[in-house]
């Protein structure tokens, strides 16, 4: 499997979110890119964290979903799109899973809000294994995978041979950006990375937005724990990869034994 990882401006506007989306995809299709994931919340850019955001109608945001499908659908591409879906109960943070055909495959919900989010966002419930050319993937949305391990390791445990982490660590306005891939003197962000990987034995694949202050890159780590990749912090731009599905053995989260506690 060949993936791709959108490091994406923040959006200003729903229009240019769905824009940098439909243009990331083009180049995506034109590297054959089985599957792309984006930033979280991209759709139309994420809460609480100085940006301005605008407030969309579930109706708006459900037409960029479906522009998104028939793009899908036109460059046989799977898309992992972060989004915010406004709701009676309040707005979700969730990604929508989008098949090579267009079709929506399911969602992930984040479960686990960082507690700078709650207000912002409501907690989902419920976690999903998708597969898509026959290799088994999850999702863990940022908080989830720097805090909670154990959302990584549920898709692991289920046969994933790799975990989408869409997320946004970081600052426009003011903070520190590492001098390198794993820093130790800077946020622990990626050695989080290395251990979702190296502790379940399967890739981890971390998308965040391109910031002034970033927190960590945008990043492939291999089953093993290396960085495999990372985009350049701050730039905008498309990290593609291919996958060696046979090293995701998956075995640590195999060898689980919970019942043993």
């Amino acid at each position: 499997m060949r993936i791709g990882l959108a490091t994406a401006p923040v959006p200003e506007s729903l229009e240019q979110s769905l824009q940098n989306i439909l243009d990331f995809m083009d180049q995506a299709a034109s590297f054959d890119v089985d599957l792309l994931c984006f930033p979280e919340a991209y759709l139309p850019g994420m809460r609480g964290q100085h940006f301005s955001i605008p407030l969309c109608e579930q109706a708006e945001l459900r037409d960029a979903l479906d522009q998104v499908c028939k793009a899908s659908a036109s460059h046989e591409l799977g898309v992992i799109l972060p989004m915010e879906w406004p709701s009676e109960q309040g707005r979700y943070n969730l990604v929508q899973v989008i098949s090579p055909e267009g079709k929506i495959m399911g969602r992930q919900c984040k479960t686990q809000l960082d507690p700078g989010e709650e207000g912002l966002y409501i907690p989902g419930r419920g976690r999903q294994i998708f597969e898509i050319n026959g290799v088994k993937f999850g999702v863990a949305i940022c908080h989830e995978g720097w805090r909670y391990p154990e959302t990584v390791r549920w898709a692991a445990c289920r046969g994933a041979k790799i975990v989408f982490h869409p997320q946004c660590t970081g600052s426009n306005t003011a903070g520190r950006t590492s001098q390198g891939w794993g820093d130790p003197d800077g946020p622990y962000y990626e050695m989080a990375m290395v251990c979702r990987s190296v502790e379940n034995g399967i890739y981890f694949a971390s998308v965040n937005y391109a910031l002034n202050f970033q927190d960590s890159a945008t990043s492939l780590v291999s089953p093993e724990g290396s960085c495999l990749a990372h985009q350049p912090y701050g730039q905008p731009g498309l990290l593609v990869q291919q996958l060696e599905l046979e090293l995701a053995t998956g075995l640590p989260a195999r060898r689980y034994a919970p019942d043993r506690y």
